[in-house]
């Protein structure tokens, strides 16, 4: 059986610039970071104040403009911020996809990855402190606080359930075929990205959307990774910079619709681009480090290019994970150097790190980074907010740049996520000619 070629036809995004990807194209243009102060919230108080790219957009807001406002309504969906984002994002890329199909009988597949479906809400409830104190006075359980705790947590400790998030949104948008739920911490989008793609390669799925974000705005995600010592104390994202000193966190979602190449073709679709290959690996090894010594992370870069039958001469642009972060930056720096050289940079294709202008949007940031990615070949040049204007000389790594980028183009988007969760895929320009190497 021959295998399908996959394109990827429409793009939907939220970020600390705004809702959409023109939004995300200005910002980037602009060469100002969406960092800035956020005040986290539990209950009606804040209770912190911390650097990071929050949402510019009010999701109650976006959750009106949702299809079915009575399913909306009804199960109460808006209260969930993480879920309205990945919806908005869905209903952005079905948009600009164009695509249209029969809401009652069909096989659009679905992919959804987040790193933790209803936590915020869950969290929220326990500070809810007027309502915790009226239900405990009205409370048949009110002497007994183990019953008491699980009466008011019951439905906020099932809507943390991940299966509800794929529901939710095949409810919304009336998709009827394969769906998956996955969650590979910093990797999610990659992973998701692939499975979609062998669905569609497989002749399976002919469309698959997916669609990850996270929204760390209430402050406990803040505190874990600044309890761990990663973020940054200056409240900048510097990626391979010789002054970076930790991660700044950025609420993000993205959803890319991936169908037949064929199909695309035949509906007359705009192909933002074609799916090559993906590569994995996993450290198993720690949570928080990365096996510095394994070379797992050059291995997943290196089966992403063999399974795109791809050369590292070949690649035109690299968006790396760069989260800023001392030992992560050294590490991933010298992964990539075993790809692409050790001649300090020298020969290598440029650099578009994203972190330092949207911030580390956790499960969702290879989806949004990779769109990101997409609208700056689609333009011809590396957005000034996505670059490193003073790297690490210790890194060996070419210097961020503005710069023109060819109209025919290979991507690689690569993350080595928490837990060792490394990944690696690539992309190229639509329209060129039959891929080299099924992926």
């Amino acid at each position: 059986m021959t295998e399908k070629r996959v394109a990827i036809t429409g793009l939907g995004v939220l970020s600390g610039y705004g809702r959409g990807t023109r939004a995300l194209w200005e910002g980037l243009a602009s060469g100002r970071s969406a960092v800035r102060s956020h005040r986290a919230r539990l209950g009606r108080r804040a209770w912190l104040e911390y650097p990071m790219a929050s949402l510019r957009d009010d999701t109650r807001s976006l959750a009106r403009g949702l299809p079915k406002p009575g399913i909306v309504s009804s199960g109460r969906l808006d209260e969930d911020a993480d879920l309205v984002a990945l919806a908005d994002c869905v209903s952005q890329a079905i948009e600009d996809s164009r695509i249209t199909y029969d809401r009652a009988h069909n096989e659009i597949g679905l992919v959804v990855t987040h790193e933790s479906p209803g936590l915020a809400p869950h969290v929220q409830s326990f500070f809810r402190w007027s309502s915790l104190m009226r239900s405990w006075i009205a409370s048949r359980h009110r002497f007994n606080p183990q019953e008491f705790l699980y009466e008011q947590q019951s439905v906020s400790v099932y809507r943390m359930h991940s299966f509800l998030y794929i529901h939710h949104l095949s409810s919304l948008f009336d998709l009827h075929g394969f769906t998956l739920y996955n969650n590979n911490a910093c990797s999610s989008g990659a992973f998701a990205m692939s499975l979609a793609a062998d669905r569609i390669r497989t002749g399976q799925s002919r469309t698959v959307i997916v669609v990850g974000g996270d929204l760390p705005e209430d402050g406990t995600k803040y505190r874990w990774f600044a309890d761990l010592g990663l973020y940054s104390d200056s409240g900048t994202c510097r990626p391979f910079s010789a002054r970076r000193d930790g991660l700044v966190l950025g609420s993000g979602a993205a959803a890319l619709v991936l169908e037949d190449l064929d199909q695309a073709r035949d509906r007359g679709a705009d192909i933002h681009a074609e799916w090559l290959g993906a590569g994995f690996s996993s450290d198993g090894w720690k949570v928080t480090l990365p096996d510095v010594v394994g070379g797992r992370y050059t291995e997943a870069i290196h089966r992403a290019l063999d399974n795109a039958g791809v050369t590292p001469e070949e690649i035109s642009l690299v968006c790396p994970h760069g989260v800023g972060s001392g030992l992560y930056d050294r590490y991933e720096a010298g992964c990539l150097r075993a790809v692409f050289g050790n001649g300090h940079g020298r020969g290598w294709p440029p650099m578009m790190p994203v972190k330092g202008a949207v911030g580390h949007t956790l499960g969702g940031c290879v989806l949004l980074e990779t769109a990101a990615a997409i609208l700056a070949l689609a333009r011809g040049g590396i957005p000034p907010a996505a670059t490193c204007p003073d790297p690490d000389p210790d890194l060996h790594m070419p210097g961020g740049r503005e710069g023109a980028l060819p109209a025919s183009w290979n991507l690689l988007k690569c993350a080595n996520g928490f837990a060792g969760q490394n990944s690696a895929i690539v992309l190229r320009s639509p329209g060129d000619g039959p891929a080299r190497r099924g992926a």
